[in-house]
């Protein structure tokens, strides 16, 4: 007999969204078990989804992209324009790649396969939240490739001292936080810091955000290395 998980001070609250009653109930059944995690709430569809952040204003999203009334790349790009500070996840499979692209550019912290693991899922919930959730390389150089296609023409105007347009630039070409600290002789927490700020000041809340944004405003060049062109 397995041990009945004891609930955390503050357990996590999540959203699924999916249009599939089966995947439903077995993230219902998943996050039973979990002392970190409550399900809040569930929703059918991206329209469905949008209604239930509202209500519950959750801690971080499981959205589903291929969904009836509204997609969930519809959804969160609402999501994300009406709470800037929420966190989306992404829950994909491997024939949808274009989609998991259209879902970070609308504000998405990240992206899951729908066939990871559990010990997948939870690492994944938790690196959203902590803004670290990383990006395979190839999903990355998709993203900078459509990102880049339609980048503002010239120069925008930002706050970021030229340690941070470094620290981003080194982002861009997919760097994690402790190669990029290797870069700058930093510390892996120092650049959580950085990040921290460079986030504040963009006004977005996620490392894939941050990257979206500045090559957006074209304050780095996702093709040129950090500190070539001085």
């Amino acid at each position: 007999m397995q041990p009945t998980p004891q609930p955390s001070a503050k357990r996590l609250r999540i959203l699924v969204v999916d249009d599939d009653e089966n995947v439903r109930t077995a993230y219902r059944a998943f996050f039973l078990q979990q002392p970190d995690f409550l399900l809040a709430a569930e929703a059918r569809n991206g329209a469905e989804g949008v209604d239930a952040y509202a209500a519950v204003l959750p801690d971080v999203v499981l959205m589903d992209l291929q969904m009836p009334v509204k997609s969930g790349v519809e959804a969160i790009a609402e999501i994300c324009a009406r709470w800037p500070g929420a966190c989306v996840i992404a829950v994909t499979t491997f024939s949808t790649r274009e989609y998991v692209v259209a879902a970070l550019r609308a504000g998405a912290a990240g992206y899951l396969l729908k066939d990871s693991g559990a010990a997948s899922l939870l690492s994944a919930l938790r690196s959203a939240l902590a803004g670290e959730m990383p990006l395979s390389s190839t999903v990355r150089r998709e993203l900078v490739a459509t990102v880049s296609a339609d980048r503002r023409p010239g120069p925008s105007s930002h706050s970021l001292t030229p340690r941070e347009v470094e620290l981003v630039g080194w982002l861009s070409h997919g760097l994690s936080n402790q190669q990029i600290g290797r870069r700058m002789g930093l510390s892996e927490g120092s650049v959580k810091q950085y990040l921290s700020r460079v986030a504040d000041k963009l006004q977005v809340v996620s490392r894939t955000q941050v990257l979206v944004r500045v090559i957006q405003m074209g304050i780095v060049d996702p093709m040129v290395a950090p500190g070539s062109g001085d």
